[in-house]
C-alpha cells in the first residue's frame, strides 16, 4: 500500500536545497524491500547547518561519522542540528515500516531522537562502521542495503496495514471510526495499532497524511488558493490554514518564503 504515498520534504526540492547550501544524494530501494525502505539518502553540508523537517509519518534512521539516531514521528515541524560540516547519511522507512526488521514500540520516541541504544540488536553498531568504510554515497547505500536484507523478517498483512491503505487511498479524509468499522476491529484497538507502529494516533497520522496532501497540492499548483480546502476534508479554508499551521508551525506562505520562492516549483 505504501505505493499510494510518497511523503513530500521541501528540504528535498531544488530550492530547499539551495536555500539551506546542502548536496542532497539520494538512492531508492530495490525491489524486494519496496514499499518498506523510501530511499537511502546523503546530505553533505560545509558547515554547521539546521536541517528542516515537516511531518510524513515516516521513521529514519540517521548515521554520521560518530552516532546512530533514530527520529520518531514527528506531530510538528521541526529542525535537526548538524552539528559540523560533513556528511549524514540516512534510511527513511515508510510508516509502520520498522516492524518488519526490529521489535519495538515506536510510541516510546514520538517526537524524539534516540542514540542506537534503543535497537534490539547488537550488531547495528557494525553497520555504522561499514558505512564510513565505503568512500561515496552509492557504496555506502549498498552496504546498507545488504545489512537490511540480512535482518529483514517480513510480517504478514495485518488490519493495520489495511487501515493505512485507506487513510493513503482517501488522503487522511475519513473519520477514525468508519476506518475502523471497515477494517472490523475497535478504534481504541486501531490506535494501539497505531501507537506503536508509527508512534502516532490513528487520528494524528490521517491529518498528517492530509497536511502532505495540501504540501503537494501547492508544490504543484503553487498559485491554488486552497479553494480546495472542503475536497481536502477539511470544513472550510480557516480550518485548514488552522491545521496546517499546528502541524507545520507556520501558514503556507511563510513556510515558502523559507525555502526561497522555488519552493513550490516543479523540478
Amino acid at each position: 500500500m505504501s505505493q499510494l504515498y510518497q511523503p513530500f520534504q521541501p528540504l528535498l526540492t531544488n530550492g530547499g536545497r539551495q536555500s539551506f547550501a546542502l548536496t542532497v544524494q539520494q538512492y531508492p530501494a530495490i525491489k524486494s524491500l519496496a514499499g518498506i525502505v523510501h530511499s537511502y539518502l546523503q546530505v553533505s553540508t560545509p558547515k554547521p547547518t539546521p536541517y528542516p523537517m515537516i511531518p510524513d509519518g515516516t521513521q529514519a534512521i540517521f548515521i554520521s561519522t560518530d552516532s546512530i539516531q533514530i527520529g520518531g514521528a514527528q506531530p510538528q515541524a521541526l529542525d535537526i542540528k548538524l552539528q559540523q560540516s560533513g556528511d549524514y547519511f540516512g534510511i527513511r522507512f515508510y510508516p509502520g515500516a520498522l516492524r518488519h526488521f526490529f521489535k519495538l514500540n515506536l510510541s516510546e520516541i514520538t517526537g524524539q531522537f534516540v542514540d542506537g541504544q534503543y535497537f534490539p540488536c547488537r550488531y547495528f553498531s557494525q553497520l555504522h562502521h561499514h558505512i564510513y568504510q565505503q568512500s561515496n554515497f552509492l557504496q555506502r547505500a549498498r552496504v546498507c542495503e545488504q545489512w537490511l536484507l540480512r535482518h529483514f523478517s517480513p510480517q504478514p498483512a495485518n488490519v493495520f496495514d489495511l487501515a493505512l491503505g485507506l487513510i493513503y487511498q482517501f488522503t487522511g479524509n475519513i473519520e477514525i471510526s468508519q476506518l475502523a468499522y471497515k477494517v472490523g476491529v475497535s478504534s481504541r484497538h486501531l490506535n494501539r495499532l497505531f501507537q506503536r507502529y508509527i508512534g502516532l494516533s490513528t487520528k494524528e497520522f490521517a491529518q498528517i497524511i492530509r497536511i502532505q496532501c495540501v504540501c503537494q497540492q501547492l508544490y504543484e499548483k503553487p498559485n491554488n488558493s486552497l479553494e480546495t480546502s472542503v475536497e481536502l476534508g477539511f470544513f472550510d479554508q480557516a480550518h485548514l490554514l488552522k491545521e496546517y499551521k499546528q502541524r507545520l508551525l507556520l501558514n503556507p506562505r511563510s513556510l515558502s518564503n523559507r525555502f526561497m520562492s522555488d519552493f513550490y516549483n516543479n523540478e
